[in-house]
C-alpha cells in the first residue's frame, strides 16, 4: 500500500468543522492542529526543523491559556506557561539554559508577584513582589553567603534582615534599616560565642551596645554622637562588677564597682585621667575616704576599720 503524501491533511466532521489539521509550513514547521465541535482551534502540538517543540492549549475565545515547549537542543530551556482570559501570563515553570530553574507566578495584567528558584551554583530564593512590581520579601540559600529572610518597604529600601552564616565570619544576627537605609539595630550571636544587640543613630554612630563577650562577661555600654565611649555598666568572670563613665576626651572620670579582691567603691579622676578621690570598703573590712593631689600623691583621707592609712592612687 502507498504511502499518502501531502503537505497538508485536514479531518472534517459530520458537519463540515474541521476538527484536526496536520501540516507542514514553508520553515520546516510540523503541527497536528485540534479544534472543538464548533470548529475553534483548542489545541496545537508543533515541532519546529531545529526540534524545538511546543504544545499550546487555547479557551473557547481562541485565546492561548496554556504553553509547553523545550528549545532544540537538550542543553537547553523547556517551560510550561499558564495565561489568563486576557492573554496575560500567571504563571510559569522552566528549566533554563544557565542551569537555574524557577517558578514564577503574576497578578492580573501580568505583574510579577512571586518567583521560587535555583541557580546552576547550587543557590535557591523565593521572592515577593508588591502590585506595583516592587521587591518586598527574600527567603534565600546562599552557597557562599548567609542563609536568611530580607524585607523591603515600597520603596525597595533594605529594612530587615534575619540571617544565619556563613560561619565563620558569621552566626546568627537580626538586623535592621531605616527609611534613608541606615542600619539602625541588630542583634545577633557571634562564632566567637558572644551575643549581643547593638543601636546606631541616624549616620550610623553606635550609640549603645548590651551584650554577653565570648569571655562570659556581660556589659551595657553607652557612646556619643561621635561614637566615643561614655559609659558603661558590666560584670565580669572573675566577680568583679561596675559602672564607668568617661568624658568626651576618651578619659575615664568615675567608677563605682566591686572588684575581683572584694574591694567596693566610688573612684573620681580628673580631667587628666588622675584618680583624686575614692570612697571604698577595703577587704580587711576598713572603710575610707581619701584624697591624692594632681601629681598622684596621697593628700589625706578618713576612715575607720583596721586600716586607714592612705598611699598612692591605684590610677595616679
Amino acid at each position: 500500500m502507498e504511502p499518502i503524501k501531502t503537505d497538508r491533511l485536514e479531518l472534517v466532521d459530520s458537519e463540515g468543522n474541521t476538527r484536526a489539521l496536520l501540516s507542514i509550513d514553508d520553515q520546516g514547521k510540523v503541527s497536528i492542529a485540534l479544534g472543538d465541535g464548533d470548529g475553534r482551534l483548542r489545541a496545537r502540538l508543533a515541532v519546529g526543523e531545529d526540534g524545538a517543540a511546543g504544545l499550546e492549549l487555547r479557551g473557547t475565545d481562541g485565546q492561548m491559556r496554556a504553553f509547553l515547549g523545550t528549545a532544540a537542543s537538550d542543553e537547553e530551556a523547556s517551560s510550561l506557561e499558564l495565561l489568563d482570559s486576557d492573554g496575560a501570563s500567571r504563571a510559569s515553570i522552566g528549566a533554563w539554559a544557565d542551569g537555574s530553574s524557577s517558578v514564577h507566578v503574576s497578578g492580573p495584567g501580568g505583574s510579577r508577584r512571586l518567583v521560587l528558584g535555583t541557580t546552576a551554583e547550587g543557590d535557591s530564593g523565593l521572592d515577593i513582589l508588591d502590585a506595583d512590581g516592587a521587591h518586598r520579601l527574600s527567603v534565600s540559600h546562599n552557597m557562599a553567603g548567609p542563609t536568611g529572610i530580607m524585607v523591603w518597604d515600597p520603596r525597595g529600601v533594605l529594612r530587615a534582615l534575619f540571617a544565619h552564616g556563613p560561619e565563620p565570619d558569621r552566626s546568627a544576627s537580626v538586623e535592621f534599616w531605616d527609611p534613608t537605609g541606615a542600619y539602625r539595630a541588630g542583634y545577633g550571636h557571634w562564632p566567637n560565642g558572644a551575643t549581643g544587640a547593638e543601636l546606631l543613630d541616624g549616620s550610623g554612630t553606635l550609640r549603645a551596645r548590651v551584650g554577653e563577650r565570648a569571655d562570659g562577661g556581660t556589659s551595657v555600654e553607652l557612646t556619643d554622637q561621635k561614637g566615643q565611649f561614655r559609659a558603661g555598666i558590666g560584670e565580669w568572670p572573675n566577680g568583679s562588677s561596675g559602672v564607668e563613665l568617661w568624658d568626651g576626651n576618651d578619659i575615664n572620670r568615675a567608677r563605682l564597682g566591686v572588684w575581683e579582691d572584694g574591694t567596693s567603691g566610688l573612684e573620681i579622676s580628673d580631667p587628666r585621667g588622675a584618680n583624686r578621690a575614692r570612697l571604698g570598703q577595703r577587704p580587711d573590712d576598713s572603710s575610707t575616704l581619701d584624697f591624692w593631689d594632681r601629681d598622684g600623691n596621697y593628700s589625706f583621707g578618713v576612715g575607720e576599720g583596721p586600716s586607714t592609712s592612705g598611699g598612692k592612687a591605684a590610677n595616679g
